[in-house]
């Protein structure tokens, strides 16, 4: 499954407009937001490891095996970053490896089966449970495997955010959504040298993240095939023209 953000959020608003039904046009717009979400807050590699344990076609006992999740993320905290599985199985269900942002310390992200992808847990946030039926109750709408397979893709997403425990950052984002407000940066840093020693040392960057650098904004770069970690200054909402400068009269 190829996760393509321009085209998946192309092929949601179709759907949106061809269902009548308030609820199921809430959930696609919800998921499209979520893949935002995950695109552009420092959870696309997270994603793209988890997209590829739900799809991986390889028997059980070829992955490396856990009893309990301590005794995994003990040992998979230990391991080198090129040694680490993107899919492992613990307690007899798959995990993919996630990141945390700030730091890059390694945590497991359950994966579900593809029925349990259909499905909410109990104790899900009220707004992932509407989220999951309302994109199931617009599958009657798909008529093509695409729109099938972005279906799945957006009921993964909400998945996905959930295990990682951030969907109360992407319940601020979509309240931020639409406006011009800034998001929080990551983090904060009173130097450039102070900024690149941070992100030499990662892990792996949460690419897409915003941090702030004396004062300015910076979104971070990462690519995992080159390896190659960037900060590129994000310009202010006035160079852009989108507010009036500070010392700007009211009238």
């Amino acid at each position: 499954m190829r996760f393509d953000l321009e085209t998946s959020c192309a092929v949601l608003q179709r759907l949106e407009e061809t269902t009548g039904a308030r609820s199921e046009a809430d959930s696609l717009r919800l998921a499209a937001m979520a893949l935002h979400f995950i695109s552009g807050q420092g959870s696309l590699l997270d994603f793209e490891d988890y997209l590829a344990c739900f799809e991986a076609e390889l028997p059980e006992a070829s992955l490396p095996r856990f009893a309990t999740r301590e005794l995994a993320q003990d040992e998979l905290r230990q391991a080198a970053v090129s040694a680490v599985s993107p899919c492992v199985v613990v307690a007899g269900r798959r995990h993919s490896m996630g990141y945390s942002l700030d730091e890059g310390e390694r945590f497991l992200i359950p994966v579900p089966s593809k029925e349990e992808v259909r499905t909410v847990g109990p104790g899900s946030m009220p707004r992932l449970v509407s989220g999951v039926h309302g994109l199931l109750r617009a599958e009657v709408h798909a008529t093509s495997s695409e729109e099938h397979a972005c279906l799945q893709l957006a009921l993964l997403a909400f998945h996905f955010i959930g295990e990682s425990g951030r969907w109360v950052e992407f319940e601020r984002f979509t309240r931020l959504f639409d406006t011009q407000a800034p998001v929080l940066p990551l983090r904060v840093f009173s130097s450039r040298q102070e900024a690149e020693r941070w992100l030499s040392d990662h892990p792996r960057p949460p690419h897409g993240v915003q941090v702030q650098i004396a004062g300015q904004r910076f979104v971070v770069g990462y690519d995992r095939e080159t390896a190659l970690r960037v900060l590129v200054r994000s310009p202010s909402l006035h160079e852009l023209g989108l507010s009036r400068a500070p010392d700007d009269s009211a009238g």
